[in-house]
């Protein structure tokens, strides 16, 4: 072999080496960029949680899914065939043109009610009058109820909102698979509305204001 081609070989051996130990070394520089299925997967790792709805802790600031009613007539719907629920506990919302009140029960099957302006606030089966906040009562009775006796805590009876609409929810004893609330209200003949949700099981009741 002559010195010219030695010197030559030489050359295309350093060169193949250059070539492999640059190519090895670009994974490992500070800053190089993910492989797109590490980033996708991240991206989505994190995007779960902020895309849940904002309400799902707290279902006093779950949307409306029903339009109000254009009058004040009674609202009614019934309960599962064979629902055996128990009312573990009771907030209130105030929100831009209603205040909400929302049942939570904890159990199986689907709940029912009845709602309607009443008179009075008569507690059952007592018949005793109640002297509720407000100047008028709107009276919901739910429905698909057992007995709570062995069940989760019962809910203070009592809450006494200040707001533009609802000044008083009184949640009275189970009583034949039904339990009734008393929401003590400025004044009638506001329009409102009553729907159920899930996950967990809730009964809805906003009352609509034109404040």
């Amino acid at each position: 072999m002559t010195l010219l081609t030695a010197r030559t070989a030489a050359i295309a051996v350093l060169a193949v080496a250059a070539l492999t130990t640059a190519a090895c070394g670009a994974d490992d520089e500070p800053g190089a960029a993910p492989s797109t299925s590490t980033s996708t997967s991240t991206s989505t790792t994190v995007a779960t949680p902020s895309e849940a709805p904002s309400d799902a802790g707290t279902p006093t600031e779950a949307p409306a899914p029903v339009p109000f009613p254009a009058d004040t007539a009674e609202d009614r719907s019934d309960s599962s065939a064979g629902a055996a629920l128990t009312v573990t506990g009771v907030t209130t919302g105030q929100h831009d043109g209603y205040d909400r009140v929302v049942f939570e029960l904890a159990g199986t099957g689907t709940p029912g009610w009845i709602a309607a302006y009443v008179d009075q606030a008569v507690d059952d089966p007592q018949d005793d009058v109640l002297d509720l906040a407000g100047d008028a009562v709107l009276q919901v009775v739910l429905t698909g109820l057992q007995m709570p006796e062995g069940a989760a805590p019962q809910p203070a009876p009592l809450l006494t909102p200040d707001y533009a609409v609802l000044r008083e929810v009184n949640l009275r004893g189970w009583f034949e698979g039904q339990q009734s609330a008393f929401l003590g209200l400025t004044e009638g003949g506001h329009p409102f509305r009553v729907f159920a949700l899930t996950d967990p099981t809730r009964v809805v009741v906003d009352v609509r204001h034109d404040g």
